[in-house]
């Protein structure tokens, strides 16, 4: 996977997501009968702290995540974070087979294409993921994903999080945690698998579109929609503050319920989110499939993906089977005295780019155990049904 920063083993690390509306900690351990979770919790914060990934007002993040370590029983100080946002950009590329230290400037030249800041201002990584023969002259060249950010946003969650005295192992892309997270699908071989696996990541100020193909992120996108819009639209129609709003959106609002007034305010918005994914999906097969059309399912997570009636939504707008991603209950053990599985089963869309890089250091068999231990559960029907495709 593609790091941003690097650093050593030691106790388990701490996956930390920094969202624009919560903050979001998981850490696991590996044990005798496979991986286990240790705690998880989360935090939400003022609006305007955190804006396009990047930390605006870093003491009162860092005294926040502070405040979560305290009330929560993490072990150790070791973290893994995940830097996003509209200027994070991977990319595909087709470079010449050069060598590392040479492949490493000639990617930063060619992502400059696609910056919407100066060079010198971003930080880079890349990930080979295959050799190709080009026809047109048969040479041989390389597919790469190659990665962008903005510096200052890497650098102010890394000044955040050593002001919470915490050491960073790594600060890596949302999207390479969400697939981390995704290669522990029971009975489901993200390389082998002829689907086009689209995971919409619904959150507060923004929603991210990561395509996963063969294994890879083939191509991501960032659209500015997300709950905060849907908690804007209630508050304005009903004259109801924000935090009440946001109270009957999380507890009432029903995009089922065709005849409630506030869903006909509130429909246009999730309308344009359909849109939106089945433009992305079209521009996908036209630009990385040669124009092939292929098996797709999309796969909800973020805190807006539990909005009730939103997964039966989009499955009839865009005509794609649709999924909720609660994989955070299937991967691990956990104690019934601490957590309830309705609550972890709840919770698990919130906390999947948490887990993902909570599960940094984590071996595949460890979950492989876990899983076939009694103590873990066949899969829910739900995660079935998202992959039916299967069964023709």
């Amino acid at each position: 996977m593609c790091a941003l920063f690097g650093s050593s083993k030691k106790t388990p690390v701490i996956g930390i997501d920094l969202g624009s509306g919560f903050i979001k900690m998981a850490q696991f351990k590996n044990s005798p009968k496979g991986l286990e979770l240790l705690n998880f919790g989360l935090l939400p914060i003022s609006e305007g702290l955190i804006q396009e990934g990047k930390i605006l007002r870093q003491k009162e993040v860092a005294d926040g995540v502070k405040e979560l370590l305290k009330f929560h029983n993490f072990l150790g100080n070791r973290v893994v974070a995940a830097v996003s946002g509209q200027l994070v950009l991977v990319k595909e590329l087709l470079m010449e087979d050069l060598p590392e230290n040479e492949m490493e400037e000639a990617i930063k030249w060619e992502m400059e294409k696609f910056l919407p800041f100066p060079i010198d201002q971003a930080i880079f990584d890349f990930q080979i993921l295959k050799k190709i023969v080009v026809e047109e002259d048969n040479t041989e060249k390389l597919d790469v994903l190659a990665v962008a950010a903005p510096l200052d946003a890497v650098q102010s969650i890394v000044n955040v999080l050593k002001s919470a005295e915490l050491e960073p192992v790594a600060i890596e892309v949302e999207a390479f945690s969400e697939l981390r997270l995704l290669r522990f699908i029971p009975n489901f071989n993200l390389e082998e698998n002829d689907i086009l696996l689209v995971v919409v990541n619904a959150g507060h100020t923004y929603t991210s579109l990561n395509m996963i193909d063969k294994g890879f992120v083939r191509f991501s996108r960032t659209l500015p929609m997300g709950g905060k819009k849907i908690t804007e639209a209630i508050a304005q129609f009903t004259g109801k503050d924000l935090d009440s709003a946001e109270e009957y959106k999380k507890n009432e609002l029903s995009l089922l319920n065709k005849n409630d007034p506030i869903v006909q305010v509130v429909e246009p918005l999730a309308n344009s989110l359909a849109i939106e994914i089945q433009r992305s999906v079209n521009y996908y097969f036209k630009k990385f499939n040669d124009g092939k059309v292929m098996k797709t399912i999309l796969l909800l997570e973020g805190g807006t993906a539990n909005l009730k009636g939103l997964k039966e939504y989009l499955e009839e707008k865009t005509s794609l089977p649709t999924g909720i991603n609660r994989l955070f209950t299937d991967i691990a053990h956990y104690d019934p005295n601490l957590f309830t599985k309705e609550y972890l089963e709840e919770m698990a869309p919130i906390f999947s780019v948490a887990t993902g890089l909570a599960l940094r250091e984590h071996p595949e068999s460890s979950i492989e155990k876990a899983r076939k231990s009694k103590a873990i559960k066949t899969p829910k029907k739900e995660s079935k049904n998202i992959f039916r495709y299967k069964k023709g």
